[in-house]
């Protein structure tokens, strides 16, 4: 063999021993030296990455890297320049491949708010008009189809529309609240009707954008399993997360982003194995984190002050169901508190009668500040010397406002900017901007940064104007490692100076700043 392979004179293949080739599955879509158009500039640029069929794969990636972008291209939102991207799968009949790609976004919600006002939410819990979860997974919702439209088309789809969403209702126990109203569900019960609705989608990929957001651990545990189940199923998921502990295990490959670039892909052991993909930092939008991230040593709590939230058997109820019964906190100045407890506990609705939005506020005894609500103040009065923060806030404003508006405008408690701030009151601003690296970003509009970047420039909002209770609700939603223990930093060194007075919300104990030191748990409603 040795002799015959060395001789020239005599055809090499004759001799070579054919190897048989690995099996690999057939791919399910593909990149091949695809590049994208975004405005006037190409992302993604020469990325070739192979998502078979037999796999199931997370993209990992900072804030801003690019994550939900590529989730975009793929559904054929964003113009291809270049290279190939192939739908090596089979849609419905009567689907094109990109419209059998369901993406669902646990982070924007701006669809279901209808442009209305914050405190629009509370209001709505009394309007019998109020649309309701059973109209919100209907098929003329869901499939966008005009109510009056008669059509072939319809008679057929209709059916296999119910039949699909019988089934996503009872996978994610839906049914016990068809009949409730939208927004009145806590953010669990909302993540479990959104899932609904993108199972209901006559779909072959299912990409889900920070499914764990706003979970508490139980239901994060629980959301493992029905993701599991529908992995076992020929559907295919792709996860978009910043936290590589949220990953199910059956995720068998991870793709890595950095500034909108694919840096790295492969089998889950191996890119987890990584440093840059299991802690991802974007270099273009969190250079100089580092800086003053190690955690300040803990500090001796303040002696409290005068009270500055008390609630007197604040109890709320809407129809049957009673969100909170009985409730006694006082908060004094100084202290730093952590609102715990799990989804449907009533957390936000508690912080919403401190913050005044919430109409049950009148038939309450809740005083803030040393002024009982009810009698008669504004919203705008109420909220002067609170900074706030929720998950929900920057659905709010218009698509055109910029971040430094919207920074601005926590200096008037208002959604948006509608007057010209003084110059003392503008450097106030860049100050902030400046110290949390967001000065580029200054005349973007607000909906042109990712998610998480979203988030820091909201916190800026917060406390631009230095509040003397500072409330936030869940504020480290869709950061990642870096941004998520800068902020972290900064709300602790605000504590440790007596700065203001803190109430943090939060699932995830490491968010938790280490100078915080009480605890009020609500227990569930039943």
């Amino acid at each position: 063999m040795e002799t015959a392979a060395a001789s020239d004179s005599m055809p090499r293949t004759s001799f070579c021993m054919t190897l048989p080739k690995p099996h690999h599955p057939p791919p399910f879509l593909s990149l091949l030296d695809a590049s994208f158009r975004l405005g006037d500039r190409l992302v993604f640029e020469h990325s070739t990455w192979i998502f078979r069929r037999s796999e199931h794969w997370a993209i990992l990636g900072a804030n801003g890297s690019g994550k939900s972008l590529l989730a975009e291209a793929l559904r054929g939102r964003l113009p291809l320049v270049g290279g190939e991207l192939l739908y090596q799968f089979r849609p419905l009949p009567g689907l094109a491949p990109e419209e059998a790609i369901s993406h669902v976004s646990f982070e924007h919600r701006k669809a279901e708010n209808l442009d209305a006002v914050v405190q629009s939410r509370w209001n709505s819990l009394d309007d019998e008009n109020a649309l309701r979860v059973r109209d919100f997974l209907s098929y003329e919702r869901v499939m966008e189809v005009n109510p009056f439209e008669v059509s072939a088309q319809h008679l057929h789809a209709r059916p296999r529309f119910e039949s699909r969403m019988r089934r996503a209702v009872a996978l994610l126990r839906v049914g016990p609240f068809l009949d409730r109203r939208l927004i009145s569900l806590s953010n669990g019960e909302r993540q479990r009707v959104q899932l609904a609705r993108g199972l209901s989608r006559p779909m072959r990929l299912l990409i889900l954008d920070e499914a764990f957001a706003r979970l508490d651990a139980g239901t994060r545990a629980r959301f493992h399993v029905v993701l599991e189940r529908l992995m076992e199923t020929p559907l295919r998921i792709l996860l978009i997360a910043t936290r590589p502990e949220d990953l199910p295990r059956q995720v068998t490959h991870v793709l890595c982003v950095a500034e909108c670039r694919i840096v790295a892909a492969g089998s889950r052991a191996d890119i987890l194995s990584l440093p840059h993909c299991r802690r991802p930092v974007c270099l273009s939008k969190t250079a100089g984190l580092r800086k003053g991230m190690d955690r300040p040593a803990r500090s001796t709590p303040a002696r409290a002050g005068a009270e500055v939230v008390r609630l007197r058997n604040a109890t709320v109820r809407y129809g049957d169901i009673t969100v909170l019964h009985d409730v006694n906190w006082i908060v004094r100045a100084g202290e730093s508190w952590a609102l715990l407890g799990p989804n449907g506990s009533g957390k936000t609705t508690l912080l919403s009668l401190i913050i005044g939005d919430n109409p049950q506020v009148y038939a309450n005894d809740i005083t803030v500040f040393g002024q009982p609500r009810g009698r008669g103040e504004s919203v705008w009065e109420i909220r002067r010397p609170i900074g706030w923060v929720s998950p929900e806030l920057h659905l709010h404003f218009t698509d055109s406002v910029t971040c430094f508006e919207v920074v601005a405008s926590g200096l008037y408690d208002a959604i948006g900017l509608f007057e010209r701030p003084s110059s003392r009151q503008r450097a106030a601003v860049r100050r902030w901007l400046v110290r949390f690296h967001l000065l580029e970003c200054a005349s973007e509009p607000l909906f042109a940064l990712s998610a998480g970047l979203q988030r820091m420039v909201l916190l800026a909002r917060a406390l631009v104007k230095c509040p003397r209770l500072l409330i936030l609700d869940e504020p480290c939603q869709g950061l990642d490692s870096a941004h998520r223990r800068f902020f972290v930093n900064t709300v602790d060194g605000l504590i440790r100076s007596r700065a203001t007075t803190v109430i943090y919300v939060t699932h995830r104990p490491d968010e938790i700043p280490p100078s915080i030191n009480r605890v009020f748990r609500l227990n569930p409603r039943q």
